[in-house]
């Protein structure tokens, strides 16, 4: 079978330069290689392009068009979705730029589909209180209760993201004092958080209880499941369900959020920091994102909490203003105005 230009390249994008030269996560590889999956059959669907037999200069600007039209419609995608599935092949055309200049007028054409914009809500997050009371759910008797317990107080007290929980080793965990623990985010960026006293103590628990300090377990998965194997993003999300779902029954009076997800436990950190008045680029190294912009996501919601406190204590100097239609000598003055 005769090899196309395409497949070449797609191979070459996927296999050497995400991982090797841009050093993506597995994850967001993972979500690439999804995208471009998406993308053959679509091409095979509605072009009658079998993979086979795609070649380069069957992907024009006007096909990636049709492409996202057809994901809104007949797949139902939200517009932060379509926009996700354009970022991944915009990544592959700014690739084939260098790779192929033949092609660079095509590509820049491509390049300049733009995203489509979307109203953002304020980031959701769960009140101290609610965090609390969660926290309180697990059984500490038990060994799956303080594992579990270990869990949902790592989630909040790092602000760690789901993988990076998951990717946790007992090397990653410095007990002695000062306390910290090693995330790896994305990109394999490393960042080290510090642990709270509390938080240690429940980790150092949860340890000694499984013997994950001896010597030998170094590289263990800090979090497994009853297989000796790294808990899953499902597996995760169950156990915060889980408990999430006690703990709303156990206290229904608080502001409990109608959804759940290990992320939230994030945003709720973020926001909790802000309150503290934390300076935003300490939370921005704390959260390891690139960017303070992306981290400036979580002022648009003290703004609107400052905005709901102020409300509650703004004084009612009077009870009601009338009409100005009702000033009688203010309506003659306009009307010798006129005169």
């Amino acid at each position: 079978m005769k090899q196309t230009d395409f497949a070449y390249y797609l191979t070459k994008y996927l296999t050497e330069y995400l991982p090797g030269q841009r050093n993506v996560s597995s994850n967001t590889l993972r979500s690439y290689r999804d995208v471009m999956k998406q993308f053959l059959l679509y091409l095979n669907e509605k072009h009658k392009l079998k993979p086979e037999k795609i070649c380069l200069t069957d992907i024009t600007s006007d096909v990636i068009v049709l492409y996202l039209e057809w994901l809104e419609k007949n797949r139902k995608v939200s517009i932060s979705t379509r926009n996700q599935r354009l970022a991944a092949i915009h990544s592959f055309f700014r690739y084939l730029q260098s790779e192929i200049p033949d092609i660079l007028f095509e590509s820049q054409k491509i390049l300049g589909i733009p995203f489509k914009k979307a109203h953002k809500e304020p980031v959701g997050y769960l009140e101290q209180v609610c965090i609390q009371s969660l926290l309180r759910q697990p059984d500490t008797r038990t060994i799956r209760g303080i594992r579990d317990c270990a869990i949902l107080v790592v989630l909040y007290d790092s602000a760690a993201r789901i993988q990076e929980l998951i990717d946790l080793k007992v090397k990653d965990v410095r007990l002695t004092n000062p306390a910290t623990i090693k995330l790896t985010g994305k990109g394999n960026k490393t960042r080290i958080i510090p642990l709270m006293d509390k938080t240690s103590a429940i980790i150092e628990s949860y340890m000694s209880m499984l013997h994950l300090q001896d010597n030998g377990n170094q590289l263990m998965p800090l979090f497994y499941n009853s297989r000796i194997m790294p808990f899953t993003r499902p597996g995760i999300t169950y156990i915060l369900k889980k408990y999430y779902k006690m703990a709303m029954d156990s206290d229904n009076s608080l502001p409990w959020k109608t959804k759940i997800h290990p992320h939230l436990l994030r945003h709720s950190k973020a926001v909790h920091m802000l309150e503290a008045d934390v300076p935003l680029i300490y939370i921005r190294d704390y959260l390891g994102h690139v960017s303070i912009t992306t981290t400036e996501i979580y002022l648009k919601t003290m703004n609107r909490l400052k905005r709901e406190a102020l409300e509650k204590t703004y004084p009612q100097y009077v009870e009601s203003i009338p009409p100005w239609s009702e000033n009688k000598g203010l309506i003659e003055w306009l009307d010798g105005l006129c005169k």
